[in-house]
């Protein structure tokens, strides 16, 4: 009997907590139509600061040069080893994040563009290595659009 009424109260609670998760859910999110426009920090291009390359291995040079960067993992992931992976524009000093967002946002205009948006869809298509090329995918294709 008092089982009942303590799994009825448990229930009770968990309803009007549910019931105020969702409202305020709905508040915040109509409270962001009359939000200013901020611009987030995801809209521009970051490159890479306090940058030391002898960190870094270098996979490809090509139309991009490809890094990638090897740290050693926490409890988090299994102590299993973090590999983050970064490009620079040839000809340019500043290293990115490699994803296909940051290179969208470099070959914003032109063919360069319309291969990405048509032959990549996630980051991870980013690192497709053309064996038959010997190389990058992505630095096929762009040096295809950009042979300079």
């Amino acid at each position: 009997m008092y089982i009942l009424i303590f799994l009825k109260m448990k229930i009770f609670k968990f309803s009007i907590i549910l019931l105020a998760l969702l409202f305020s859910r709905s508040l915040v999110q109509a409270g962001s139509f009359n939000a200013p426009n901020i611009p987030s920090t995801q809209d521009s291009l970051i490159a890479i600061k306090h940058l030391k390359l002898s960190g870094y291995k270098v996979l490809e040079r090509g139309a991009i040069t490809i890094y990638e960067r090897q740290r050693p993992g926490d409890k988090l992931n299994l102590f299993k080893p973090i590999i983050t992976h970064y490009f620079s524009v040839k000809g340019s000093s500043k290293i990115y994040l490699f994803t296909l967002e940051n290179l969208k946002k470099i070959y914003r205009n032109g063919r360069a563009f319309e291969v990405l948006d048509t032959r990549f869809r996630t980051n991870s298509d980013l690192l497709v290595y053309d064996a038959i090329h010997q190389q990058y995918s992505i630095n096929y294709y762009l040096s295809k659009v950009d042979p300079a």
